[in-house]
């Protein structure tokens, strides 16, 4: 859901009519000023011994979609990134691919910006498609929503597959038309410049391309991470480039050019890890060149390898490889600086690394890293980590395009040389089975201990590497329940943090949270378990195991520095859960939480827009105050929640509950369905229509659904947002499951409340109009009339004698009997009665007639009621409007 408003408001700012105006002065001179900088980098970083690659900037416009008056402003329910479920629509093999993670490891996942004073002045930056949210860990509010990115290159939607044909939405022009959304993976914002990093990539390709930055909400500068595709050719098939991680480096003192020449300010350094797909090879003839067959050419000088083995001394890495060994055969070996990087890297090189400086107003590449030679080359990098105290240098995580290869590399950005493989883990792979392939290192994280990580694998295992002298310490291992039925593969770790807090330590544990892609969450005391003799041995305990937290699997989940607290976010959930651990048995419980549909909403309405009853428009000539800017939202096909969401408040949005302790019942019916799928079992069907009025909402129930393929109605509360009412049916239909259903003719499809509140109306699918009392639940007629009593119920009692209450006839034999009683009647007066009789059957058989005429022959698809309570009106899929009687029902 996108509300619009005005553009000032949206953006935070007080502007006159000429916001616009201002606007595209602004991004001249941004534009202009960035130009400078490129144009002085050298002077400007000649202090840091970094080399520059001239880059121009490009310059943002406004938001697509965007008017002078409006602009889409903010996204109400939407979480987390909308990551694809892909699960159900891909193989078993295909699921678990190197490829179906290669790009989309990192997507959608938060980045915190601690502070010193408290956690709840802690904020979260988490991508939402084609924006950027920052909420506020106090109340996991968004205090700031972004605006729009920016287009990429047109070059980028116009890529071929591997099979030579055109991606989705594609017509490989470069005047590409179709599929423009863009989608964001990563951001990361830097509170003290007031400025966002992203990367982000046309949705069609499911990859990001681009680099942009966010001053506020506005966007600045979009750099391409891979231009030199433009001018690849598109037979060659190596053109799966994308960006798979971004990793912040610190802060970086540069001299300002300008106005303000010689004065110094602030920059931020991020390592931009790129990688392309191996399951693309490159072209023929093209070993020693790029993919379009330009060379690959520039050297580190010798002062820069003397004065970065000096650096890396003084950094305490005793690596067994140092930056001279690794740089003996320049030519195949070192990893050069580019002087320009439009240049395509070399056929077996699928890793690349850009060194991006960003300040205020600016933002460029100043150097490129290629992973190839010896030591670098045949390895796809997937994540990426700057280790602490390891100056200049970052570890690389993945997996080798070749049995034996390394899968993890530790690489000094300055020099641009690879300084180590590790070999521990690959010692491990070769150990397995000849069926088994290799397993990718998806996520890595720092922990207390310096030169520790912990290395989370694709098959289910986490590792305890010491960096410093390439030992694995100790592993632990994570099995998915459906995962062992299916045989299928074990579970993928997506997230590993550590939990520093001083409590952990005065109770003798350590420790350290792992997600994995069932959605679970594993905490681990890290602690050696000691044997009977008291030695340590290589066992760990798990301390508590959270199942079913995200559905679809964890996205991200980290501990707050310092505190028992634990952030995390699913990939599909569309849900942030803040967990404390304060508990003697070490469990976690939710602390706050906000959820939103985990799949599109199919019905939107203001829940009491001013006298109008409910719409989906609300405005101030109907009375509507901001008390009453409430939307109720049904979920989709797979979400059979009913949310409410306010437009004013993000902290009032709650989902309306339908039973306590659902979860638990869940968990005891459906043990093999654990969290939101056994959940869903006990829900209702998906919502199809609502009505609500707020006449009689003190007395009793106000808003009334109903369902899909389901003949009961059903009353809410929305004072109590709970399901609390009674349930609208007939006598004679089932309301439990276990029986003998209504039938088919008897499913709702249509719905209304009367203005007074105290009737509710459900149009069906066999063109009957139920009426129903909302207090009691009791049926009061139909439309037609007559519709109610050719039940089964009542046929049954015709045809064993029974009476029955209402019947005419038994009404008239009754009156004979009593008549004969009194004395007997003269033959006149039989004679009258019987005419009488005669004439209330023809009368009858006329309205029944007219009535028969005037029904539907189809399903009713609407339903209206005038203010009075005297004229219901009725439409038809049989294309009849009808107007009935409210109080006679004719």
């Amino acid at each position: 859901m996108t509300m619009k408003v005005d553009e000032d408001a949206a953006a935070g700012d007080s502007g006159d009519t000429n916001n616009k105006r201002k606007q595209r002065s602004e991004s001249t001179s941004s534009k202009s000023t960035a130009t400078n900088t490129s144009t002085d980098a050298e002077s400007s970083t000649s202090q840091n011994d970094i080399v520059v690659a001239t880059t121009t900037p490009t310059t943002m416009y406004d938001d697509a979609g965007s008017s002078r008056l409006f602009q889409p402003h903010r996204s109400l329910g939407l979480l987390t990134a909308a990551y694809p479920n892909t699960k159900s629509s891909l193989s078993t093999t295909q699921q678990y691919s190197p490829s179906a993670r290669l790009f989309q490891s990192q997507k959608g996942k938060f980045h915190l910006q601690t502070q010193a004073i408290s956690s709840e002045e802690t904020f979260v930056t988490i991508p939402l498609g084609e924006r950027f949210q920052i909420l506020t860990l106090s109340k996991l509010v968004p205090v700031l929503v972004s605006r729009a990115l920016p287009p990429s290159a047109d070059h980028h939607r116009s890529l071929l597959t591997g099979d030579g044909k055109l991606t989705a939405g594609s017509n490989g022009k470069k005047d590409y038309q179709g599929g423009d959304e863009e989608e964001m993976h990563q951001a990361i914002s830097d509170s003290s410049l007031s400025i966002t990093v992203t990367t982000h990539g046309p949705k069609i390709t499911g990859k990001a391309v681009s680099i942009t930055m966010y001053s506020r909400t506005r966007p600045l500068v979009c750099l391409d991470a891979f231009s030199f595709l433009e001018n690849v050719n598109k037979k060659k098939k190596n053109q799966k480039w994308g960006i798979v991680d971004m990793i912040p480096l610190g802060k970086q003192r540069v001299a300002m050019s300008g106005e303000k020449e010689g004065k110094m300010e602030n920059t931020l350094l991020f390592a931009i890890v790129c990688a392309r797909d191996d399951t693309v090879s490159g072209g023929k003839n093209a070993s020693e060149k790029g993919g379009d067959g330009v060379e690959v050419v520039g050297d580190d000088s010798e002062e820069e390898s003397e004065s970065e083995s000096d650096a890396d001394a003084a950094a305490g890495n005793n690596d067994s490889t140092s930056d001279d060994e690794s740089g003996d055969d320049e030519d195949d070996s070192s990893l050069d600086s580019l002087s320009d990087e439009d240049k395509a890297p070399a056929t077996n090189c699928y890793g690349r690394i850009l060194l991006v400086q960003a300040s205020r107003t600016s933002m460029k590449i100043i150097k490129t890293i290629d992973l190839n030679g010896d030591k670098g080359s045949n390895f796809i990098p997937y994540v990426g980590l700057h280790p602490a105290t390891y100056v200049n240098k970052i570890l690389l995580g993945g997996r080798p395009t070749e049995k034996g290869s390394t899968s993890m590399l530790l690489v000094n950005v300055r020099s641009g040389k690879v300084i180590h493989s590790f070999q521990c883990l690959s010692l491990e792979d070769g150990k397995k089975n000849k069926s088994q392939k290799p397993s990718i290192i998806t996520t890595l994280a720092q922990s207390p201990a310096v030169d520790t990580i912990a290395v989370g694998t694709s098959d289910g295992s986490v590792h305890l590497i010491n960096t410093l002298h390439d030992v694995k310490l100790f592993s632990l291992h994570h099995k998915s329940k459906a995962h062992v039925k299916k045989n299928m593969m074990n579970n993928a770790v997506s997230s590993i943090s550590f939990r520093t807090d001083g409590n952990a330590t005065r109770q003798g544990v350590a420790p350290l949270a792992v997600g994995t892609d069932d959605g679970s969450v594993s905490v681990w005391d890290l602690t050696p378990v000691q044997d009977d003799d008291g030695n340590a041995t290589p066992h760990r305990t798990l301390l508590t195991q959270m199942e079913g937290t995200h559905h679809g699997g964890i996205s991200k989940l980290s501990y707050l520095p310092g505190e028992p607290l634990l952030l995390s976010t699913g990939l599909s959930s569309n849900s942030i859960l803040l967990h404390v651990f304060d508990a003697p048995d070490h469990s976690g419980r939710i602390l706050r939480q906000r959820k939103g549909h985990t799949s599109p909403p199919q019905l939107l309405r203001y829940l009491h827009p001013g006298v109008s009853g409910g719409g989906i428009l609300a405005n101030a000539a109907d009375g509507t105050d901001a008390s009453s800017c409430q939307i109720l939202s049904c979920g989709g096909a797979g979400d059979l929640t009913l949310r409410l969401f306010s437009t004013a408040r993000s902290n009032l949005d709650k989902e309306y509950s339908q039973g306590r302790g659902l979860d638990k019942k869940a968990k005891k019916l459906f043990g093999n369905k654990e969290g939101p799928e056994g959940r869903a079992e006990l829900l209702l069907p998906e919502i199809v229509d609502l009505s609500t009025s707020e006449v009689r909402g003190r007395d009793w129930g106000d808003l009334v659904t109903i369902h899909r393929n389901h003949a009961h109605a059903y009353v809410w509360s929305t004072k109590r947002g709970a399901q609390s009412g009674p349930v609208l049916r007939q006598p004679h239909w089932n309301i439990s499951a276990m029986k003998d259903r209504p039938p088919r003719t008897a499913n709702a499809t249509s719905l209304a409340i009367s203005a007074c509140g105290s009737f509710a109306l459900v149009g069906t699918v066999g063109g009957v109009v139920y009426k129903y009392n909302i207090q009691s639940g009791l049926p009061r007629g139909s439309f037609p009339r007559d519709a109610t009593s050719a039940t089964s119920e009542e046929e049954r009692r015709r045809k064993k004698g029974l009476k029955t209450a209402g019947d005419v006839g038994r009404t008239m034999r009754i009156l004979e009997k009593n008549n004969s009683k009194n004395g007997g009647v003269t033959p006149s007066d039989i004679d009258q009665a019987e005419r009488d009789r005669v004439s209330y059957l023809e009368a009858d058989a006329k309205k029944k007639a007219i009535v028969g005429r005037a029904s539907h022959d189809g399903a009713v698809v609407g339903i209206a009621i005038d203010s009075l309570n005297k004229t219901l009106v009725t439409a038809g899929a049989d294309s009849k409007l009808v107007l009935w009687n409210f109080v006679t029902h004719m």
